[in-house]
């Protein structure tokens, strides 16, 4: 499983018991380091450093992949999209976590977002314009402490 834009290692870390391997990327060394550290107990973790707009990934290597909240600070999202699509084996799902649409413009600057988060309908268009052949899309429901923009979770289906 490709854990793209891996930060601190959260995502890779719980994948880690439940799949063989997990190829955990990003393109920040400071990212990867934190995570290395973070996840010194695994053994089945691979770190590699490199952009999601231009993966270090074979085509067709991984059966599955995830990205957590690394969509919106990307300028061509659909970019990162159209790598994994490569990356992944006929029959291969990508599951992406982030940010619904939003008019929190302040998270350009305080924090980096490129985007304000996105409709279903952008996903999905995103999605089968990369070469997915099925995408599913469903809003998370709202933690009672979370005081940011509401999350959903979509999965994105490369035919065999």
């Amino acid at each position: 499983v490709g854990g793209l834009g891996c930060g601190t290692g959260g995502g890779a870390g719980r994948l880690a018991p439940v799949v063989a391997e997990v190829i955990a990327v990003d393109r920040e060394a400071s990212m990867l380091d934190a995570s290395k550290k973070r996840l010194k107990e695994f053994d089945n973790i691979r770190f590699l450093r490199g952009d999601l707009m231009d993966l270090p990934l074979e085509a067709g290597s991984i059966d599955a992949a995830v990205m957590m909240l690394v969509l919106h600070h990307l300028s061509e999202p659909a970019r990162a999209l159209s790598e994994a699509a490569k990356a992944l084996r006929p029959g291969g799902v990508m599951l992406v976590v982030d940010m619904v649409a939003h008019d929190r413009e302040t998270y350009r600057q305080t924090m980096g977002h490129e985007h304000l988060g996105f409709q279903e309908e952008e996903m999905r268009t995103m999605g089968h314009d990369v070469g997915f052949d099925r995408i599913t899309w469903r809003r998370l429901r709202p933690m009672a402490t979370g005081k940011g923009p509401g999350l959903f979770a979509a999965a994105f289906f490369k035919g065999g």
